[in-house]
């Protein structure tokens, strides 16, 4: 194993003040087996870059790529401007560490950051492509899907979040590092796509060099070890800081000329845009619809919902039967439609206690407890379709290799912006049609 300062892109600045940086810190790679790229972005020179590991030759399963120091791992423990203030707040897991990035690598001053090398291939203007940041007419694209329903709510919190580490930190402080809500903004995008729990003392933290790997959904290459599946700190904290690396080996065998993929798990398209900010047309199976009380009201009215509630309350206290009725955000109960399992099984316990209740009778037309389900069940799937509004867009090409350059990730695939979102709703409305369909098999 050597230092990271060889096989790197030397046309890229950036990615070379990041290698000496590495170089400095002890961070170890296998040159021989891998290399960095560093790749055009889209949009111009004017674009930040991307990065991703590819295989200098054929690498076996288990061999070492990277060893990086825990010395070296960005969290509220290694912050030096920044960390006794997060401690004293009592400041945890994703607050603190959007706290100490904002600091570190934002701030006032953040070129004389112990980070600073690391913050060179970062996006330190934030991730762009994460719908956080995007306009009002942007997340019209939007309309319908699961993710819509949650983008005011993030924003009411993250202001929130904001509002809480600017009063744990001081006002002094703050000023002192340039601490805003525009930098803690950013500071967040960065860490919602590259945060690892590495456990211990340390937490949630950014790990250099872990993050160049790129996701793609059914991909894996790799897998960083020494990091803490547990969220038990002060179980695992001294076993598991005895390791003084990460180390990320190969899970798999990779042929030469092969990028690596770090995958971040088995996450929906939904998951994908709203954590990182991209989708892959591929990654169907992973699909989920919630369906909620509210289309129960779209459809059969508030009076005749709340005289349905109050009967099974009578009949059971056996929940979520009269809770799924009950408009409480702080207790909602939401039944999901995936593509391997269909709708949730508890939805037709709900609706079969409806059907029970005798209240629909007058609406639903019905001469069994079956036709009952089926077409409660088909006018709430109609109900959830109607929120995607216009479909007229949903044929467009998304196949991840025919996007145009601007609008590509150019590591690891996908689509991203309007395409992505466009991609979403496509999902999810294949999915509530497959459901549409089989309504009428038996539950």
């Amino acid at each position: 194993m050597r230092r990271v300062r060889a096989r790197v892109d030397a046309d890229d600045p950036a990615l070379v003040t990041f290698s000496a940086w590495c170089d400095a810190r002890g961070v170890r790679v296998n040159e021989d087996a891998i290399e960095i790229r560093s790749l055009d972005g889209g949009g111009g020179a004017s674009a930040r870059r991307h990065y991703a590991v590819f295989a200098r030759r054929d690498v076996a399963v288990d061999e070492t790529l990277f060893e990086i120091p825990k010395s070296c791992v960005l969290s509220a423990a290694n912050s030096r401007r920044a960390g006794e203030a997060v401690a004293r707040a009592h400041l945890g897991g994703g607050l603190a560490l959007n706290a100490v990035v904002a600091c570190e690598l934002l701030g006032r001053d953040a070129a004389g950051s112990f980070w600073a090398g690391y913050g060179a291939i970062l996006p330190l203007g934030g991730e762009r492509t994460l719908p956080m940041f995007w306009n009002e007419e942007d997340r019209e694209a939007l309309v319908g899907t699961e993710l819509a329903a949650h983008l005011d709510d993030d924003d009411a919190a993250f202001l929130e979040d904001f509002e809480e580490c600017a009063t744990s930190l001081g006002e002094e402080l703050c000023e002192e590092l340039g601490f805003t809500l525009e930098t803690f903004k950013a500071a967040a995008s960065i860490a919602a796509s590259r945060a690892f729990y590495v456990g211990g003392k340390y937490g949630e933290c950014l790990v250099p060099c872990a993050d160049l790997f790129n996701h793609r959904t059914g991909a894996n290459s790799v897998a960083v070890f020494g990091c803490e599946d547990s969220d038990d700190d002060e179980d695992c904290e001294d076993e598991n800081d005895k390791d003084e690396s990460l180390v990320i080996k190969t899970v798999v065998n990779v042929k030469a000329g092969e990028e690596l993929f770090n995958t971040f798990g088995e996450q929906s398209n939904t998951s994908l845009l709203h954590k990182y900010g991209f989708c892959e047309a591929h990654n169907v199976n992973t699909a989920v619809v919630t369906l909620d009380r509210h289309l129960f009201v779209d459809v059969y009215g508030e009076r005749i919902m709340r005289a349905v509630c109050d009967s099974i309350k009578k009949t059971t206290k056996k929940p979520p039967f009269w809770q799924f009725f009950e408009d409480d955000p702080d207790c909602e109960v939401y039944y999901e439609v995936t593509r391997d399992k269909g709708i949730q099984a508890e939805f037709f316990d709900v609706a079969r206690a409806v059907v029970k209740t005798g209240l629909l009778a007058r609406v639903i037309s019905a001469v069994s407890e079956m036709d009952a389900l089926k077409s409660i069940t088909k006018s709430i799937l109609l109900a959830r379709l109607k929120r995607y509004g216009d479909l007229s867009d949903l044929d467009a090409d998304l196949h991840e290799d025919n996007m145009i350059s601007d609008e590509q990730p150019p590591a690891g695939g996908g689509v991203i912006g309007a395409r992505a979102a466009r991609l979403v709703r496509k999902q999810e409305i294949d999915l509530l049609m497959m459901a549409y369909s089989q309504c009428g098999e038996k539950k």
